[in-house]
């Protein structure tokens, strides 16, 4: 495969960047930080792509350490040739792998080209993108030897078609070891261990069951002397409740006698109270009908009274209607209707009042010729100047300034006067040469000639200046005059409001036809001015009529334009004085029918309470609630009688007390308590005792239980650890065995990969080169006086070496045969000395007959 061209559009440092390869090697010399391992890394992405990763460390995160610094598209494309052909890859990528993007054309045909995917590296060169890195992509950073590539291990063990298997080996060997660690891990761990440990715990707890069972034992012969202590004191106790429920049997029957006793006593009470009560009534008990008509005519009365007092007491609408009287007599309202009408001509004389003034002060050409206006002999005056400054502008505009200001004589004159003095010099030249009077005499009559002419042309152009002069000084009259007509007129037109600027002859058309309206408002104004002194008049007639009237209800007005809040005043007052005569009629009426009703009730009222109050010491309100009360004391005695009456009959036939006087006196009772609360003590001390002992056997029964269990399970377990045993063994040799399997399967290519790898170390270190050892994962060691070393035992420079020879014998190793690929070398020289970097150089030379190479380098001593 070769590389053609690319073009990075954005992709880290580099934007809008362009590059062409050639056969053979390619240097791009650029200082730090220009962008050569961005280059790298971008031919990387456009076979491969960028990885999606979480990871945060830029380092680790190609996607987010070149994304473009400053935006746009990122991304870009690649153009190449191989075997199949030419093509151009076109990849963008987005901030997630969703958002890539991913094209290819064929180059033969600029179309579209299915012959490769997005996963376009794997397909051309067998490997993936970690092993393109291991092998053509020559970087800085070394070759990760703790870790190997299936894609590389499968291409170098012709197993292309089954890298799963590489893949299977890898994932067998890592389910082995989890599996061996499931069984055996260091520390005293794994599955082994735990059984054995859960084996020992076992039989501790057998052990400690087996001694739970002993103490079960114990107890359960403590529990059965515990029984037979309890029996006898129940006996104990029974008895001593024997006697002291006979002892509480006597007490209770005293305490019977004694509550009779007082349930008598109370009987007698309510009975006294009930005789009492019954002398009040005299044997005549109202039914609760009659006291209830009673106290709803009591209502009606107290109501009636209220009322009379009320129509009685308004004594404000009496001193309202006297003052009405005194202040309006009956011609009241005919005087009323004729004020009305003058204040109706008062209020229209007043509008015409209104209107006159407004048509007098409606005048906007007296605020806008506050000193008056202009007369027309005035306004004709300025038109005059006007069209007399029109005038002389035409005449200034038809006036042409001369344009000949000296004549062409003097001009021809000079110039004639010039040749002939140069001809008759250079005639008198000739002359005293050769004899020849000719030529002198022709210069100096042209001299002549020409001092004619300039004399003529010097008295023309002064006939010319003098004639513009004159011309020049008309025209400056005719300016002053202009000037003169128009400060006329502009001074007229400032006076009355105009700025210096406006266009003067629609100004004094304009000021004009104001002037007209300004005279004829002027007239209009004087008609109004007589129409208002005739309104005043009247209108001082009418306020003076109105006043006078208004004296006659006693009411001095001050001087208004409009008396109807006034005349509605009088209007309500009268209309007052109506309603309130009317009312005080109708009030009469009721008072005397309210008076003969309340009498009427009173008599019957008198005649229910003489029953119960001959003597008349109680109000009638007083009464009729002791009637309430007493009814009401009579129902409740009646009640508690009977319910007293009924228990007491009760309680002596419950109680068996009929015909007993006295009861017999009971045993002690309280010495009976006492010796009963300690039996009861010692029996309850007993009975804990026994349900914390049964509680106890039961829970140890539980343990003691699982004896045979526990037997079982031990020997299970037992069997368990045998087995396991057994796997772990077998697990282990199943490892051995697969590893003997890859091993085999990685020296077929091991051998051929460590005679490139010599061949290119004796070409880049010379003689010098050590014995070097490759395993199948690509570590080398270095043997060196007997003794074989890892790499880290040597310097930077020899790393750099040993690892760049690896690389190239594993990129030969990977393609045998068939087109060489591409090697992409950023700058894998830094560490190496000045005799292996001159070796360095001409093995590149020497690989660049076979292979494209792309050489990036930062300084120029490795170039």
């Amino acid at each position: 495969m070769k590389l053609i061209r690319l073009h990075i559009e954005n992709f880290g440092t580099l934007q809008n960047f362009d590059l062409s390869f050639t056969d053979g090697l390619n240097v791009l010399y650029q200082q730090n930080g220009w962008g050569k391992s961005t280059l790298a890394v971008f031919i990387k992405a456009m076979l491969y792509g960028l990885p999606a990763t979480t990871r945060r460390s830029l380092d680790e995160n190609e996607r987010k350490k070149y994304a473009p610094w400053q935006g746009g598209a990122f991304g870009g494309n690649l153009e190449f040739s191989c075997q199949s052909g030419s093509y151009r890859i076109e990849r963008f990528f987005g901030a997630k792998e969703s958002g890539d993007s991913f094209a290819l054309y064929d180059l033969s045909t600029n179309k579209p080209s299915n012959a490769f995917s997005a996963a376009l590296g794997e397909e051309l060169f067998g490997i993936d993108a970690d092993g393109f890195e291991r092998s053509t992509y020559l970087s800085q950073r070394a070759l990760d030897t703790g870790r190997e590539n299936n894609s590389i291990s499968a291409k170098l063990g012709d197993l292309l078609d089954d890298v799963g298997d590489i893949g299977s080996y890898d994932t067998a060997m890592e389910a082995l070891d989890k599996r061996r660690r499931h069984y055996v891990m260091t520390g005293n761990r794994g599955a082994i261990a735990e059984m054995e440990q859960a084996r020992v715990e076992k039989q501790s707890e057998l052990e400690r069951c087996q001694r739970v069972r002993d103490a079960m034992n114990a107890q359960e012969q403590e529990l059965q002397d515990l029984s037979e202590q309890i029996d006898a004191l129940q006996k104990t106790a029974a008895q001593a409740r024997e006697r002291l429920q006979k002892a509480s049997l006597a007490r209770e029957r005293a305490a019977h006698l004694e509550r009779r006793s007082h349930m008598q006593s109370e009987l007698n009470r309510l009975q006294a109270l009930w005789q009492e009560n019954d002398t009040f009534f005299h044997g005549e008990v109202p039914s609760e009908q009659t006291l209830e008509q009673s106290r709803a005519l009591y209502g009606q009365i107290r109501k009636e009274s209220v009322r009379l007092e009320t129509l009685s007491g308004q004594t404000a609408n009496a001193e309202e209607l006297n003052r009405l009287h005194a202040t309006y007599d009956t011609n009241a309202e005919a005087l009323l209707c004729s004020v009305t009408q003058k204040n109706t001509e008062l209020t229209q004389v007043e509008e015409k009042h209104r209107t006159l003034l407004a048509a007098k002060d409606d005048d906007a050409l007296s605020e806008r010729f506050p000193n008056g206006a202009p007369t027309q002999q005035q306004i004709d005056r300025a038109f005059t100047a006007l069209q007399n400054a029109d005038g002389l502008q035409r005449s200034l505009n038809s006036f042409k300034e001369p344009v000949k200001k000296r004549s062409h004589l003097t001009w021809i004159g000079l110039v004639t006067l010039l040749l002939g003095a140069v001809l008759a010099l250079i005639g008198w030249f000739v002359l005293s040469v050769a004899s020849a009077p000719v030529l002198p005499i022709f210069g100096i009559t042209t001299a002549l000639v020409g001092a004619v002419l300039l004399t003529v042309g010097r008295t023309r152009s002064a006939a010319l200046q003098k004639k513009a002069a004159a011309l020049r000084a008309k025209k400056q009259e005719w300016q002053s005059r202009r000037e003169a007509e128009l400060g006329l007129v502009r001074e007229m037109l400032v006076r009355y409001g105009y700025s210096a600027d406006t266009n003067a002859s629609r100004a004094l058309t304009e000021l004009s036809l104001l002037a007209n309206q300004y005279r004829a408002g002027q007239q209009k104004r004087a008609r109004i001015q007589e129409q208002l002194a005739l309104t005043d008049r009247r209108r001082e007639e009418l306020v003076e009529s109105i006043r006078r009237a208004f004296l006659r209800f006693s009411v001095t007005l001050p001087i208004r334009n409009d008396y109807r809040p006034d005349i509605e005043r009088v209007r309500r007052e009268l209309a007052l004085l109506e309603r309130l005569e009317k009312e005080a009629a109708a009030r009469e009426n009721a008072c005397r029918g309210i008076e003969a009703e309340l009498n009427g009730m009173k008599d019957r009222l008198l005649l229910f309470l003489k029953k119960y109050d001959p003597v008349g010491r109680m109000r009638a309100g007083e009464c009729l609630d002791c009637i309430s009360e007493r009814l009401a004391e009579r129902a409740r005695l009646s009640r508690e009688i009977a319910e007293k009456e009924n228990a007491l009959k009760t309680f002596v036939a419950e109680k068996q007390l009929d015909g007993l006087a006295k009861a017999p006196e009971p045993e002690d009772l309280d010495r009976l308590q006492a010796e009963e609360r300690a039996v009861m003590e010692k029996l309850e001390s007993a009975q804990r005792r026994h349900t914390l002992l049964k509680s106890g056997i039961d829970r140890l029964s539980l343990d003691a239980d699982r004896i045979p269990d526990l037997e079982a399970e031990l020997e299970q377990m037992k069997e368990q650890i045998d087995e396991a045993r057994a796997n772990a063994a077998t697990v282990a040799s199943t490892a051995k065995l697969l590893e003997e399997a890859k091993t085999a399967l990685s020296t077929r290519y091991l051998d051929g990969m460590q005679e490139s790898f010599h061949g290119f170390l004796e070409e880049l270190v010379g003689k010098e080169a050590p014995d070097a050892l490759m395993d199948t994962s690509f570590e080398v060691r270095l043997r060196e006086g007997g003794q074989t070393r890892t790499m880290e035992s040597f310097s930077r420079g020899w790393r750099d070496a040993v690892q760049f020879c690896v690389r190239l014998s594993l990129s030969n190793a990977l393609y045998p045969d068939g087109e060489p690929p591409f090697l992409l070398l950023d700058d894998p020289f830094v560490n190496l000395d000045d005799r292996r970097l001159s070796a360095a150089r001409s093995l590149l030379d020497r690989l660049a007959q076979t292979h494209q190479i792309l050489y990036l380098v930062c300084h120029r001593d490795r170039v």
